[in-house]
């Protein structure tokens, strides 16, 4: 592959002999440098890889170009796969493209597969790594190194260095290693070797002019020649062929700029490159000498530096040098074919770089118009002559130059600058101006020979005729049909072969005829066409009478025999519709200048080849009228940067295409690595030819780079995803292609390039994709959904057939509830008959009762009839209100509105409650804003309204809090509120207040009907009822009725000025009994003085019973009849309760179930759990007596339950049961020499408090110190707690239960006869034997030895 890109690249310089010849004298160089990417500016070596990538060696890492971008790899202590050191000094290609690298610290391999890198170190002392300066690849198994004068062998393999020596000789230092295909050139201070790839060997040079010089490198130049560079001896040639040796230096006949030479190379024409401390050197055979080039800060084309370090030709032919401090310079001579001719400061060249006029004169020398004046090129010489303002022009901004060769003047016209006559002999200029003294008249555009005698002279203002003879100008007649015609701003003259004029002016695009009185216009183009109105820019005529004009809107082709015009643009191929130029070569292709770049143009088929500044031209921006091409056919066209010259015929396509390459993958905009984690590469993207995506890496992009050095990033892309695209898509810049959320499936994604002259690769580069289905594609999701499908079908026939099987249950469950209803609606009717039937009897009972306490006298007995009476009228307001209720829901209802003062209504009814908000002293307001107003309700039902919420208010709320009713209009609503600040409702209980019989809690009495009553009431008004209510806070009820008379039905309203009877009925309840249900029982504290006296006589009693119970009359009449036989404490709930049995000693609980803050249950748990209590009897009064409540209570730890209503002898009798148990218990005890837990204690707290009572005694038995403070402490109890504990269940104080204890263990040691009575004494912890003895004896009634000899 590599002698092919050689015999190509041989064959296609040959073919620009002549160019090479023409310009052989300076190479035109391209800088790549610091700012194209290169890591640092001395490069040390140069090596080429098989995918075309340039790697370069700096001290300053290690620098991979492919043409567009620079890849510098560099150490990374933190990365192991990175390369040992930054400052690279060698580097060479072996097996399998892999690149070996000398760093100061060792050897380093990079591999392109994997792009990683692997290091190798020398060590001849621990921790000192050897620096390698030179690298040679053998095989594909040894590579000869260098490192500090000595040579190594490295085996690839087993990775390990071995020192290798050349047999029989004593070499003394090695100095430099070259890789010359089949043999290493070894440079040593005893000479030259060579080793034999082929025969394994080594072999000296017996050349003893090499002895003791230090050899940088050395050549084998085709036929026979072997160049050696030396440091500071110069350059040996040695013939192989004859043994005749030359010595170049740089005080020789063909001498070198400098003795210190760097780098040799070969270029394509087997020509050597010498590079040297001070310059580039090329050697001529022809001569025997060298050409040399430096570098020129003034030449922008010239070597980047002096100083090249190293000299490669890669497989274009391109070379390559690398300098010190001044980057790369890179030639190649088909890189810049165009000449560059600018402005040099300090140096013989153009005085300004704004081209807009070019004529050649008969002595082949070139006049240019600038910006700065007229500038006369010796292309002889390569040397200028300048003529300026401060010469005699009129101006410096030159447009226009006609050289009379038979007069030997230049006629120059300039910018305001009139019309200039240079004599050419001797350089004297005259000036003329025009009559007219305008700028515009001032201002010469174009000129053109009339005649030998006269010249056509345009300016900005007409059209004028120059007299050589007189030097005066006159105007020019035209006319157009006949007419005369004035024309301005004319800028271009051309004259065609039939001696027709063509004249661009501002009014347009004229053809004239010259006769002897001016010119007359001639029509060419078609009529009307639009070319006549373009300003023409330049006309070109070919053989055939075909023209091309040059226009500010694209070219046009115009057949003058056919009259056919055709135009070109953009769109066909032009590089841009601003023509400036044309010319044609000798083959008959136009060349083109426009605002962007030169175009060619090939008739035969239209086609364009389009050049840029890329290429080597001046810049893309030409000039108009700046272009020329001169008696040797070269071609020169001005620009704004100067002028661009080539010969045409001499161009050189570049047949270089090399593949492209592949240099990232990117996934979601990342790059992606090989063995990273995506697990896309296995291998570098560019060694990689098939890539595999999983469903969810959805989004990935391809950069891709054609390395072609001639070209440079000048290149075409066209890519196509095969098995996506329909079509290739073509790109100059873009060298990224993404694609996202492709569908599954196996596509080939291929690119393909064009170099700069538009030649493209025969076989485009591929890469294979895969991208995998998304797991519900896959064939497995397709079985499980055929699995799925199945059983959905299978739960469809399930679920339908289950259906019918559901809607005849539901139709069951439909007669069941209707007959559940008709049940409720039986049971409701039968309530309401047993609520009506009960009115009877409880008439017969209130009426007698009325007549008892009007007669009365007996403070207790009257007492006793309030109680009746006042529970009487509770339940009768009971009954009342749930056929209320009733009737609600039957419809009996009717609404009459009318115009009402409803203020005084609200008022009357709110001074109703007013005593009992006194007597709970809670602050009751009332806020009206409808005083003196009529409006439009019902008064009856809205004061039942009312008399519901202020019931319901005042159960909720408590001594010193508030309640407020507000009454007002508001948007067409009249407004009810009643708000207070009691217990409030708890969120979760809201949705169910208007329930009926639903209650938010079992502390206050109601029936549960009052609001919901007070909802159907408002929306028998149309009205709606809101809640705000806040636990802790209070609530607010607000109702809203409508006042206006459209809401309400003609049946609904009361007619005006009429009497009509109101036979509705509104409610059954008088007003006294809201205030029955919502007041509390007579407080005690407002009992006579004689019943305060009367519970004060119970203090004398002797069992102390807790009676708990929040209904007073119930509290008050248990404490009274129970006062006469014990002592009794009183508490309205569970919390009172526990209050009370931590500050007294009770003997007994009689508690209710249903109480506020804590009920009966909770109570009893309490008391049973805590140690202190345990021993409390609890008897439960409840008004629950089913049986699971019953046992609900026990279980809790209740000793007895009796339902409500209860009769109190059977409370009594059980009361004294439980007591007579107690003091049975504490009799056994009293009376029994052992204590027996299981039968003292009457529940499993008390027994275990028993049990362990008596081991801490039975531990300190002979504890003399033992106190009843150490016992309270060990029993984790208070010393009087514990007193009264022992006192319950013993009947016995602390000291008491311990001295049992005591005499109990000294009577089982006396009857065993073991012991004297002095030793019990110490063994039950007395501490003297007569203490001992008269204890014994006031406790069992006799001595310890005389029960000790009765054997008791």
């Amino acid at each position: 592959m590599r002698k092919l890109c050689y015999m190509l690249s041989l064959l296609v310089l040959l073919m620009a002999v002549d160019l090479q010849a023409q310009f052989h004298s300076q190479l035109r160089f391209t800088h790549v440098g610091l700012d194209e990417g290169l890591s640092q500016s001395t490069v040390l070596d140069i090596v080429q890889d098989s995918q075309g990538n340039m790697w370069f060696a700096t001290q300053d890492g290690l620098n991979r170009f492919n043409g567009y971008d620079f890849t510098v790899y560099r150490h990374d202590d933190s990365d192991t796969t990175s390369i040992s050191n930054d400052c690279i000094y060698a580097l060479d290609i072996g097996h399998n493209d892999r690149l070996w690298i000398g760093t100061d610290a060792g050897l380093s391999c990079y591999d392109s597969y994997t792009d990683r890198f692997r290091n190798f170190y020398i060590d001849r002392q621990p921790g000192h790594k050897l620096s390698v300066s030179h690298v040679a690849a053998i095989d594909s198994l040894h590579l000869f190194v260098l490192s500090m004068g000595r040579l190594y062998s490295f085996d690839v393999c087993k990775e390990v260095f071995h020192e290798s020596r050349i047999p029989g000789h004593n070499i003394g230092n090695f100095h430099s290693l070259t890789n010359c295909d089949s043999v290493v050139y070894i440079g040593t201070d005893k000479g030259l070797y060579a080793y034999s790839k082929r025969r394994l060997a080594f072999e000296k040079f017996p050349f003893q002019e090499l002895e003791g010089k230090m050899i940088l490198t050395a050549l084998m130049q085709p036929p026979s020649y072997l160049w050696v560079a030396t440091e500071g001896e110069g350059l040996y040639r040695f013939d192989m062929s004859d043994g005749n040796v030359r010595h170049y230096t740089s005080s020789g006949t063909s001498c070198l700029p400098s003795d210190y030479v760097r780098s040799l190379a070969l270029d394509s024409w087997n020509r050597l490159w010498v590079g040297t401390y001070t310059s580039l050197s090329i050697y001529r055979s022809e001569s025997d000498s060298f050409e040399s080039y430096v570098s020129d800060p003034a030449n922008p084309q010239s070597l980047s530096q002096t100083s090249v370090r190293s000299i490669y030709r890669d497989v274009q032919g391109g070379m390559w040098l690398g300098t010190y401090f001044g980057g790369l310079s890179y030639y190649h001579p088909l890189k810049r074919q165009f000449r560059h001719i600018s402005r040099l400061p300090g140096k013989n060249s153009l005085n300004d770089n704004v081209i807009s006029c070019i004529t050649e004169d008969s002595k082949n020398k070139l006049w240019i118009g600038t910006n700065g004046g007229v500038n006369v090129y010796d292309q002889s010489r390569d040397s200028f002559r300048h003529y300026t303002v401060k010469d005699g022009l009129g101006s410096n901004d030159i447009k226009s130059i006609w050289i009379d060769e038979d007069k030997q003047v230049a006629y120059i016209g300039g910018h305001v600058g009139g019309l200039s006559i240079l004599n050419l002999s001797n350089g004297k200029i005259d000036r003329v101006a025009s009559s007219t003294s305008s700028a515009a008249a001032q201002s010469i555009y174009a000129i053109y020979p009339k005649n030998k005698q006269e010249l056509w002279v345009g300016t900005l203002e007409s059209l004028l005729c120059f007299d050589k003879r007189t030097k005066t100008f006159t105007d020019c007649s035209l006319k157009v049909d006949g007419q005369p015609f004035r024309l301005s701003n004319i800028q271009m003259f051309f004259q065609d072969s039939k001696q027709r004029l063509w004249i661009s002016g501002r009014e347009g695009f004229y053809t004239f005829r010259v006769t002897d009185t001016g010119l007359e216009a001639v029509r060419l183009l078609p009529e009307g066409h639009e070319l006549n109105k373009k300003e023409v820019l330049c006309v070109y005529e070919q053989d055939g009478g075909v023209f091309w004009i040059g226009t500010r809107n694209g070219l046009f082709r115009f057949a003058e025999a056919k009259r056919e015009v055709k135009r070109y643009t953009v769109a066909d191929g032009l590089p841009n519709n601003l023509v400036y130029g044309i010319l044609e070569d000798s083959y008959g292709k136009l060349w083109i200048s426009t605002d962007y770049g030169l175009s060619c143009l090939f008739p035969e088929d239209g086609s364009f080849r389009n050049y840029t500044a890329a290429d080597g031209l001046q810049s893309n921006q030409f000039t108009s009228y700046a272009y020329y091409r001169t008696r040797s056919g070269q071609m020169y066209f001005g620009g704004v940067n100067g002028l661009t010259a080539f010969y045409p015929e001499q161009l050189s396509d570049n047949p270089y295409v090399p593949s492209v390459i592949f240099t990232e993958l990117r996934l979601f905009n990342r790059p992606v690595r090989p063995g990273d984690k995506t697990g896309i590469l296995k291998h570098h993207i560019s060694r990689t030819k098939e890539i595999t995506f999983s469903a969810d890496q959805s989004m990935f992009s391809l950069e891709f780079v054609v390395p072609n050095y001639i070209a440079g990033n000048h290149n075409t892309f066209a890519y196509k995803l095969d098995g996506y695209d329909e079509e290739w898509y073509q790109t100059n810049t873009l060298r990224t292609v993404s694609y996202s959320n492709l569908p599954q499936g196996t596509y080939h994604f291929l690119v393909k390039a064009a170099n700069n002259d538009g030649i493209w690769n025969e076989f485009p580069s591929s890469l294979k994709i895969v991208v995998l289905p998304v797991w519900y594609d896959t064939w497995w999701a397709r079985l499980l959904f055929v699995l799925v499908a199945i059983g959905c079908i299978t739960f469809v026939v399930r679920y339908f057939w289950t259906q019918k099987v559901m809607e005849s249950r539901i139709e069951m469950e439909r007669v069941d509830k209707e007959r559940q209803k008709e049940m409720n609606e039986m049971k409701l009717r039968f309530f309401i008959n047993i609520s009506h039937e009960l009115r009877t009897p409880l008439t017969l009972i209130l009426a007698p009762l009325q007549d008892l306490l009007a007669k009365v006298d007996d403070r207790w007995m009257r007492r006793q009839l309030e109680h009746i009476k006042r529970n009487a009228d509770r339940l009768l307001h009971l009954v009342n209100q749930l056929m209320d209720y009733r009737r609600a829901e039957l419809g009996v209802f009717q609404l009459k509105v009318r115009p009402v003062y409803i203020h005084q209504v609200i008022e009357k009814n709110f001074l109703f409650y007013e005593r009992l908000a006194q007597r709970k002293q809670i602050a009751y307001r009332f806020v009206s804003e409808v005083e003196q107003r009529e409006i439009l309700c019902d008064p009856d039902y809205l004061e039942l309204i009312e008399n519901n919420l202020l019931s319901n208010a005042f159960k909720y709320t408590g001594e010193g809090q508030s309640i407020t009713v507000l009454l007002k209009e508001e948007n067409g609503y009249l407004v009810l509120q009643v708000k207070d600040t009691g217990s409030g409702i708890p969120i979760g209980k809201q949705d169910k207040i208007f329930e009926r019989f639903y209650q938010v809690d079992s502390e206050h009495p109601g029936s549960g009907i009052g609001l919901s009553l007070v909802q159907r009431l408002v929306e028998l008004h149309h009205g709606r009822i809101e809640l705000d209510s806040q636990e802790g806070v209070g609530s607010t009820f607000t109702v809203f009725l409508p006042v206006d008379e459209v809401s309400y039905s003609m049946t609904e309203r009361v007619v005006a000025n009429t009497e009509q009877a109101d036979d509705s009925i509104h409610t059954t309840n008088h007003p006294d009994m809201y205030i029955v249900d919502t007041e509390e029982d007579m407080p005690e504290e407002e009992m006579v003085d004689g019943e305060k006296e009367q519970e004060e006589e119970r203090t004398s009693k002797k069992e102390h019973i807790l009676v708990v119970e929040d209904n007073v009359d119930i509290r008050r009449y248990l404490s009274e009849e129970l006062g006469h036989l014990y002592q009794v404490e009183s508490a309205g709930n569970g919390e009172e309760a526990l209050e009370i049995l931590k500050r007294q000693e009770i003997d007994l609980v009689l508690t209710d179930v249903m109480m506020p803050v804590m009920d009966g249950l909770q109570l009893c748990r309490s008391i049973k759990q805590n140690m202190n209590t345990c021993h409390i009897p609890v008897i439960i009064l409840s008004a629950k007596a089913d049986v699971k409540e019953q046992l609900e209570g026990l279980q809790v730890g209740a000793d007895d339950y009796i339902p409500k209503p209860f009769v109190l002898n059977v409370v009594v009798a059980k009361i004294r049961n439980l007591f007579r148990t107690r003091y049975m218990a504490i009799e056994y005890y009293s009376k029994s020499d052992e204590i027996v837990p299981e039968k003292i204690a009457l529940n499993p707290l008390d027994e275990r408090i028993l049990k362990q009572a008596m081991e801490i005694v039975e531990r300190h038995l002979d504890d003399t110190d033992f106190s009843t403070d150490e016992f309270a402490r060990e029993m984790c109890m208070s010393r009087s707690n514990l007193h009264l504990k022992m006192k319950a269940l013993t009947g016995e104080s602390t000291n008491e239960f311990i001295r049992k204890m005591r005499l109990n263990r000294a009577c089982k040691l006396l009857k065993e006869g073991k012991y004297s009575v002095a030793e019990i004494s110490v063994m039950v912890g007395f501490n003297t034997p007569s203490y001992f003895t008269i204890s014994f004896k006031k406790y069992f009634g006799c001595l310890p030895s005389e029960y000790a000899k009765e054997g008791r």
